[in-house]
C-alpha cells in the first residue's frame, strides 16, 4: 500500500526545481541586458540631442550677427584664407551701432557681451577659437568658427556615465555682407 501511495504523490523532484530555476536565471539575464542596452542607447540619443542643440544654438547666433556685421574691429587684421588669423575672441559692429564681442577665452563657454551661449549644465565647451581670412584688403573677411562640446556628466548613473564621452564638433564659415570700411 505504501508503494501506491508513492506513485499518487503531486509535486516536484528537487532537479526539476533546480532545471526550472536555472532557465529563469538564463532567461532572466537576456532580458536584463536587453533593458540596459536599450536604456543606453536611449540616454545616448538624449545626450548627442541636448549637445547639439546648445552647439546649434550658439553656431546660429554668432553667424547671424557675424554675417550682418558692418564692421570688424578684432582681430585688427585678418591673414590670408590659406593662413588665417587665429584668435579667440571675435568683436565687430553690428547694423545698430552696437559692439558685439564673441569670446571662447574661458575655456568654460562661449560669451556673446558677457551673456553666455551655452548651457552649462548641460554641456562643456572641448575647444574653441575663431580664424578670420580674406583673399586681398577689398575682399570682405571670412570669419571662421570652430568648437567642440562635450557633455556635461551631472550624474552617477552607469548607464549615464557611458551614454557619451566624445566631444561634438561644430564649425562653420561667414563672410561679412554688409561691411563698411
Amino acid at each position: 500500500m505504501i508503494h501506491k501511495n508513492r506513485h499518487k504523490q503531486k509535486g516536484f523532484t528537487l532537479v526539476e526545481m533546480l532545471a526550472v530555476m536555472v532557465v529563469f536565471v538564463v532567461i532572466g539575464s537576456f532580458v536584463t541586458a536587453i533593458l540596459v542596452t536599450s536604456l543606453r542607447g536611449n540616454n545616448k540619443t538624449n545626450t548627442i540631442t541636448a549637445v547639439r542643440q546648445n552647439g546649434n544654438y550658439a553656431l546660429s547666433q554668432m553667424a547671424k550677427t557675424i554675417r550682418n556685421a558692418r564692421y570688424l574691429i578684432l582681430p585688427s587684421s585678418c591673414g590670408t584664407l590659406s593662413s588665417p588669423t587665429v584668435v579667440q575672441k571675435v568683436q565687430l559692429k553690428d547694423p545698430g551701432g552696437n559692439i558685439i564681442t564673441y569670446d571662447c577665452s574661458s575655456g568654460t563657454n562661449i560669451t556673446s557681451n558677457s551673456a553666455g551661449l551655452l548651457d552649462t549644465n548641460a554641456v562643456s565647451l572641448s575647444s574653441c577659437q575663431f580664424t578670420c581670412g580674406q583673399n586681398s584688403i577689398i575682399d570682405p573677411p571670412v570669419i571662421g568658427i570652430s568648437f567642440s562640446l562635450l557633455q556635461k556628466n551631472t550624474t552617477t548613473k552607469f548607464a549615464d556615465l557611458t551614454a557619451s564621452s566624445s566631444a561634438i564638433e561644430f564649425d562653420s564659415s561667414v563672410v561679412l555682407r554688409n561691411i563698411t570700411y
